[in-house]
């Protein structure tokens, strides 16, 4: 079974450990003049960088399933016909 708190605490460790790496990235660069405000946009930044990977995420899933439905069409049709092409033909 799965412990559920277990995986929100993964998961809140895994979020802090990604601001304090954009933290850091944005006090050695975009704000190397106000280190300061590194921290204070590191939160919303890391949270932005999550959301936006979760999307692209759920949009190749999307289009994975689409491909995988066109391909099953396919696969019936082509059954299908091979099952129609085999019979023999009927004759009254």
């Amino acid at each position: 079974m799965i412990d559920w708190s277990v995986v929100g605490e993964l998961i809140a460790k895994a979020f802090r450990a990604l601001e304090d790496v954009i933290s850091k990235l944005l006090a050695d660069t975009l704000f190397k003049a106000k280190p300061e405000l590194a921290a204070r946009f590191g939160g919303p930044v890391s949270l932005l960088v999550s959301l936006t990977a979760l999307y692209v995420i759920l949009t190749f899933m999307s289009a994975a399933r689409k491909a995988v439905g066109i391909i099953l069409t396919v696969g019936w049709v082509v059954l299908m016909a091979a099952i129609a092409l085999s019979l023999p033909p009927f004759s009254p």
